[in-house]
């Protein structure tokens, strides 16, 4: 009967989905809405406007390695308290914002937040508690991000009728702290054994009884196993490109939409609600496809997407408001299907005993690189005057990693054999 009954790994992934909505909701696809303000507040330069962001990822990427590692011995919950107790408190001090260096200390707290409470994480005990229906539970964590990109810049929007950009935060700040520190708090375990019970697939086994003890299951790769292979850097170059290009875009489209082509904060707000709409449908539907289909195929295929989204963007015009929101569609689909899978693919090579340690350095890669696309783009549009020779190296620099990510479905099946004999010697060990 016990097969019967409601998994709390469910709970788990409620918790977890709300508080994820609100830390990358508001930290990472809202805020960039406040850029325009601030220039023209402080009269501050694009690559001024967007360094601390610099510095938010590249911080992230210092701290990811050395943190994350605690994670397989340690509580990851803990963690994600201080985190999103620190998210909150950084939030506030962002509304009394009036110099870059206080503007780069709050988004390197922000950093620490997502270090502790972010990706790594929330992956990492997503991971734990769901095998039988990780693809699922996988696309509703990385769904809850959208659902705040597409929610929170409306409630700015609403905000700003009335108020300033800092009213807005002393709005966001009271939201971020009841989303992310109750559910942390009250529903979310780090591990299913906190719960007395096994992941999903285990618990759902009737001729289980004894469900604290767990069974023998794949040692998986160690890190320096996974270094030896070829495919751990095609991995590393093609998801820290994807980063480059998705977080450069992430963090400076709104300038361009501002600055370039004169959108007003009446409809700004509402083209970046649209992406990260579309971005919900699009991970709703990757998740689902990767219960189903070859994942590695799947990321080629929203790679595609993402290079298409590119090129909507870079011939789009303030006259042609239904190119942009074309824009919204096809980038927020590709966007939210190739961040997925980036997850997905990892997690399918390299979970096991040193998932934590793999995916802390394939991260680190991954935000190092989002964090030098937002100085990088910066600085190419300041030479240029202009954002469009910067969307046509990304879409260049994507198309080649579409080449790589088709390389590695190719190779597909020898890296895993590869893998597994490398698990299995580990786990004979």
């Amino acid at each position: 009967m016990a097969g019967k009954r409601f998994f709390y790994g469910w709970w788990v992934l409620f918790g977890i989905f709300a508080s994820y909505t609100a830390l990358c909701g508001i930290e990472i696809y809202t805020l960039p809405l406040f850029y325009p303000e601030l220039m023209r507040e402080f009269s501050w330069s694009t690559e001024k406007v967007t360094r601390a962001a610099t510095i938010f990822y590249l911080t992230g990427a210092i701290l990811t390695p050395f943190v994350s590692s605690f994670f397989d011995r340690f509580s990851a919950r803990l963690f994600m308290i201080v985190g999103a107790a620190a998210a909150t408190l950084a939030l506030y001090s962002y509304s009394t914002l009036h110099t870059l260096t206080q503007m780069a200390l709050i988004y390197m707290v922000f950093s620490l937040s997502q270090v502790c409470a972010g990706q790594v994480p929330t992956m990492l005990v997503i991971t734990r508690w769901f095998k039988r229906y990780r693809g699922i539970a996988v696309g509703i964590t990385l769904m809850g991000p959208d659902i705040g990109g597409a929610i929170f810049p409306l409630v700015v929007k609403q905000v700003l009728t009335w108020g300033s950009w800092r009213d807005a935060l002393l709005v966001l700040t009271p939201i971020t702290g009841i989303m992310t520190l109750i559910p942390l708090i009250f529903l979310i375990r780090s591990r299913p054994e906190d719960k007395g019970l096994q992941p999903d697939e285990d618990h759902l086994k009737p001729e289980s009884p004894d469900l604290t003890v767990q069974r023998p299951s794949h040692a998986g790769m160690t890190l320096k196993q996974a270094m030896r292979m070829p495919a751990f850097y095609i991995l590393a170059f093609a998801t820290g490109s994807l980063w480059f290009c998705m977080n450069g875009i992430v963090q400076h489209q709104t300038i361009f939409l501002s600055e370039e082509l004169g959108i007003t904060m009446d409809t700004l707000p509402v083209i970046v609600s649209a992406i990260f709409w579309f971005a919900i449908i699009g991970k709703l539907l990757i998740g689902y496809l990767s219960d189903h289909f070859d994942k590695v195929l799947i990321m080629f295929t929203v790679v595609l997407a993402l290079i298409g989204g590119l090129v909507l963007l870079r011939f789009s015009s303030a006259e042609n408001l239904f190119g942009l929101y074309c824009y919204a569609a096809v980038f927020g689909i590709g966007y939210s299907g190739t961040f997925t899978m980036i997850q997905l693919v990892i997690a399918e090579f390299y979970s096991g005993q040193s998932y934590g340690k793999i995916l802390g350095i394939l991260t680190m890669v991954d935000v190092g690189a989002g964090g030098i696309a937002i100085t990088v783009i910066a600085r190419m549009q300041e030479a240029f005057k202009s954002y469009l020779p910067v969307f046509e190296m990304l879409i260049a620099l994507t198309a080649l990693t579409a080449f790589l990510v088709l390389f590695l479905f190719r190779m597909r099946r020898t890296i895993l054999q590869k893998m597994r004999a490398a698990g299995s010697a580990v786990h004979a060990g």
